[in-house]
């Protein structure tokens, strides 16, 4: 069988755009690309990145149709340049972003490649990337993290260890998993909480109480530090709750989760646990949710409940 060709690199990549002066200026200007081609009459231009030759990118119009989807695009530079790349976008008007969308005021650090980026987007909603590769080797346990955290050696090993202190003092990572006031009041102080630190600093927790039958314990409540997550703390800190449960000789650990939140319903499946119940209508105006909240696109309305064996379970939650 002849061996398929070696594709060393990205070549080109192309973009749909609702205005293409608008577009052409703006990569031009804002992004620096050098404009290799334009074709007004197929509503099109063409631009060099780097030399000519080395790798470009197509603009393509819709004219008055609105885009439909947007797209994501990385412009490999030098660390030097990525670091003044914020001061250079604010000064031409475009926002410097995070990893995570949000506004920024410093490089994101990709801990697993390990590489700096700093996100913008442009007028159409793109999604545009600076990024730089970095020297040392990759850190995937880190997530992502601050430009100022790597360079000042933040890299602490995460570990994993029961919580003693105020349960007010971890109400904001509580909150990022539940939506109601009333029902985070009702069984904040409840359980045993288990926290992932890095450093000082709680970067996660999980919450662990009596279960509704004899034998089982359940998750109440757990979350990550956005910039730690996809990282393997929450794989660690269900670890810890599963050695907890087989210590005090329980057989079932049960989780529930909003069916709207298929990043939940993933990542608790990737780690053992299996679908188990439909409770509808569970996040009501009745029980402290606002009505019409919606999740990923999709109302918030039903909960999922998992369990996964844990008294016979030897597997590890790879």
């Amino acid at each position: 069988m002849t061996p398929a060709p070696h594709a060393a690199r990205l070549f080109e990549a192309h973009l749909t755009v609702g205005d293409l002066d608008r577009s052409i200026a703006f990569y031009r200007d804002v992004v620096g690309l050098p404009l290799a081609l334009q074709l007004p009459e197929r509503g099109a231009a063409f631009f060099w990145i780097g030399d000519p030759g080395e790798s470009m990118l197509g603009l393509w119009t819709l004219g008055s149709a609105p885009v439909a989807f947007t797209s994501h695009i990385a412009f490999k530079t030098s660390l030097p340049d990525l670091l003044r790349a914020g001061d250079a976008l604010r000064a031409a008007g475009v926002t410097p972003l995070s990893f995570f969308s949000a506004e920024a005021g410093e490089p994101s650090v990709i801990a697993w490649m390990p590489a700096a980026a700093v996100y913008f987007r442009d007028p159409d909603g793109h999604q545009l990337e600076y990024v730089a590769m970095l020297d040392g080797p990759p850190r995937p346990e880190l997530g992502v993290v601050t430009w100022s955290q790597w360079a000042n050696g933040d890299r602490g090993e995460i570990r994993i260890e029961s919580y003693r202190g105020a349960r007010g003092e971890l109400r904001p990572l509580f909150e990022e998993a539940e939506d109601s006031a009333a029902q985070l009041d009702s069984y904040l102080d409840d359980g045993e909480v288990i926290v992932a630190r890095a450093g000082a600093s709680v970067v996660g927790h999980l919450q662990v109480v009596d279960g509704t039958a004899a034998g089982h314990a359940e998750i109440k409540n757990m979350a990550v530090l956005a910039t730690r997550r996809s990282a393997g703390v929450g794989r660690a800190l269900v670890d810890a709750a599963v050695q907890r449960a087989r210590v005090q000789g329980l057989a079932v650990l049960t989780v529930a989760t909003a069916a709207a939140d298929l990043g939940n319903l993933r990542f608790y499946q990737r780690v053992g646990f299996r679908l188990r119940a439909v409770e509808r209508d569970a996040f009501t105006p009745a029980s402290g949710y606002d009505a019409g909240t919606v999740i990923g696109g999709i109302e918030l309305r039903d909960r999922v409940w998992l369990d996964r064996e844990v008294g016979n379970d030897i597997r590890s939650a790879a």
